[in-house]
C-alpha cells in the first residue's frame, strides 16, 4: 500500500507512467536505470552551473580590473551600430538555418521558414542555459519532429549540421590563423593555434566516419532492443537514425548547399567586428576583424563546457585584441558588444521555445480529446 506521498506522487498525471514502471517487478531495472540516468544529469548540470559561475566571476573580475566605466563607454559610443550588429546576427541565424533545412527538406515536408525559426530556439538555449553549449541543438530535433518529422530523421539532421557547422568553422579558424602568421603574429601563438586547430580536425574526421560507418547503427540497435524491454509497443516506426544518416550523406548537392549556407553565416560574423570596431573609431582592416572573429569562435567553441564561454570568450579577445594594439577596454567592450545579440535574440528566443511547447502539448491534448471514445451516461 503506498504511503501519503507516494499517494500524491503518483496522482501527478506527469508521474503516472513512471509510477506504474517502478512498481512492476518485471520493469525494476527500468526504474533503476532512470534514476542512475537522472542522477547523471543532476551531475551534468551542476557541473555546468558550477563552471559557469566560475566563468562568470573571471568576467566580472576583468571588467573591475580593466574599468568598467570605460568599457561600457566604448560600448556606448558604438550608437546605432549595436541595432546592426544584432541585425547582422538575424541574418547569420536566417542563413544557419536554411542551411539545415536543406538536409531535411529532401525527406520530409516542411516549411523553410520553421528551421530559421528552430536555429534561433538552438541558439537561445546554448548561449543562455548552461547545457555545455549542446543542449540546444539536441532540442532543437526534438522540436522538429512537432512538423511530423520521424525522429530518427531529426536526429540524423542534427547530427549531419553540426559536423558542417564544425567542419566550416574549421576552414575559417584555418584562414584566420594564415591571416595572422601572414601578418607577423606571435610564431608560438601561431604554434600552439595550428596545433590546437588539427587536434580539432582529428576530432572531426572521427566524427565523421561514426556517421558513415555502421556504429551509430549497432548502437542505435541496442538502445532500442533495451528499450523494448520497456515499453509495452516495440520501437519499429519511423526512418531509423543510421538509415537517415546514410540517405543524408548521400544527396551531395543538400550537403554542398548547406556547407556553403554555414560558411556565409560564419562570415557575417565578421561584420559585427567591423562595425563594432569602426564605430568605436578604431579603423580596423579586414584582415584583423577575420582573426579576431575566426579565432575568437574558435576559442568560444573549445569553451563548449563553460556556459556561453563566460570569461573564457573575455581572455581570448584581449589576447587576439593585443596582437592588433587593441586595449585590454576595447577587447573587453569588444566581448561583450558580441554578447549583446545573445541577449537580445536569445530571450525572446527561449519565450519562442516555451510557446512551441505549449502549442504542442494542447494540440496533443486535443488530438485526444477529439480521437477519445464517446461515453454514455449509464441508466
Amino acid at each position: 500500500m503506498l504511503s501519503r506521498p507516494g499517494r500524491k506522487l503518483a496522482s501527478l498525471p506527469c508521474l503516472e507512467p513512471l509510477w506504474a514502471a517502478a512498481t512492476l517487478p518485471s520493469l525494476h531495472s527500468w526504474g533503476v536505470e532512470l534514476v542512475r540516468a537522472s542522477s547523471r544529469m543532476r551531475t551534468g548540470l551542476a557541473l555546468s552551473v558550477v563552471s559557469g559561475l566560475l566563468g562568470f566571476a573571471g568576467m566580472a573580475a576583468l571588467l573591475a580590473q580593466h574599468g568598467v566605466p570605460a568599457i561600457f563607454g566604448l560600448i556606448s559610443s558604438i550608437g546605432w551600430g549595436l541595432g546592426v550588429i544584432v541585425l547582422v546576427r538575424v541574418f547569420t541565424l536566417v542563413a544557419a538555418g536554411l542551411g539545415w533545412a536543406w538536409l531535411v527538406i529532401p525527406f520530409a515536408r516542411v516549411e523553410r521558414a520553421v528551421f530559421p525559426l528552430l536555429r534561433w530556439v538552438r541558439e537561445s538555449i546554448n548561449v543562455l542555459l548552461p547545457v555545455a553549449q549542446v543542449g540546444g541543438d539536441l532540442m532543437g530535433g526534438r522540436l522538429l519532429t512537432f512538423w511530423n518529422v520521424p525522429t530518427g530523421l531529426a536526429g540524423a539532421s542534427i547530427l549531419v549540421d553540426l559536423l558542417i557547422q564544425l567542419g566550416t568553422q574549421l576552414l575559417f579558424a584555418l584562414l584566420g590563423l594564415g591571416v595572422l602568421a601572414l601578418a607577423g603574429g606571435d610564431h608560438r601563438l601561431v604554434e600552439y593555434v595550428g596545433g590546437g586547430l588539427g587536434v580539432s580536425a582529428f576530432g572531426l574526421l572521427g566524427f565523421y566516419f561514426a556517421q558513415r560507418s555502421r556504429f551509430l547503427g549497432i548502437v542505435e540497435d541496442a538502445l532500442i532492443e533495451r528499450a523494448n524491454r520497456w515499453r509495452v509497443a516495440p520501437i519499429t516506426e519511423g526512418r531509423r537514425l543510421h538509415d537517415s544518416l546514410r540517405a543524408i550523406h548521400g544527396r551531395s548537392g543538400a550537403l554542398l548547399a548547406s556547407f556553403a549556407l554555414h560558411q556565409v553565416a560564419w562570415f557575417l560574423g565578421v561584420a559585427e567586428i567591423w562595425i563594432a570596431l569602426a564605430c568605436m573609431g578604431l579603423n580596423p582592416s579586414l584582415g584583423e576583424c577575420v582573426v579576431l572573429e575566426s579565432l575568437g569562435q574558435a576559442v568560444r567553441s573549445a569553451a563548449f563546457a563553460v556556459p556561453g564561454a563566460l570569461g573564457v570568450q573575455e581572455g581570448g579577445f584581449m589576447l587576439l585584441g593585443g596582437l592588433y594594439g587593441l586595449g585590454p577596454d576595447a577587447s573587453l567592450a569588444l566581448s561583450l558588444v558580441k554578447r549583446l545579440p545573445d541577449l537580445a535574440l536569445g530571450i525572446p528566443g527561449l519565450l519562442a521555445w516555451h510557446l512551441l511547447e505549449v502549442r504542442h502539448l494542447l494540440a496533443g491534448r486535443l488530438r485526444r480529446t477529439r480521437t477519445a471514445p464517446e461515453t454514455r451516461p449509464m441508466r
